[in-house]
């Protein structure tokens, strides 16, 4: 009897994550590309996109889908690289950093991408920029 390799089985995804992914995967890849040579990025950003096609179902059932999708995609960056040093602990005002500052995005894409508000995103970026942009006391 000779062994075979059977083909994997063909996926149908759903035609809103189709859309979704062909929304946000520039963004997501910007994202990326900023923790991550382009090789490494690319395939970061192909296994958060199973991650959350993976948890589908109840990311569409979440309040705000986008933003439950951009949790699953940041904690797979996450797990790869350590955060650049931005000199924030905030979660989301990191992520609106590295969006708007280091990978180019607008306020408006960053909010889209992240599933927030713009004006808490221009409050998130001013906050850190405020707090950058002051002099460190001895």
């Amino acid at each position: 009897m000779r062994l075979t390799h059977p083909e994997p089985p063909a996926v149908d995804l759903p035609p809103a994550f189709l859309a979704f992914h062909a929304l946000h995967h520039p963004h997501y890849l910007a994202y990326a590309g900023a923790h991550l040579p382009p090789e490494d990025a690319t395939a970061a950003v192909r296994e958060a996109f199973g991650d959350v096609v993976a948890h589908w179902s109840a990311i569409v059932s979440h309040p705000n889908p986008t933003a439950r999708a951009w949790e699953h995609f940041t904690r797979c960056i996450d797990a790869r690289t350590p955060p650049l040093p931005l000199n924030t602990n905030r979660t989301l005002e990191y992520q609106a950093v590295v969006l708007h500052l280091i990978a180019g995005c607008s306020i408006p894409v960053t909010a889209d991408t992240t599933g927030q508000h713009p004006s808490k995103i221009r409050y998130l970026l001013h906050a850190w920029h405020d707090r950058t942009a002051r002099p460190q006391r001895s």
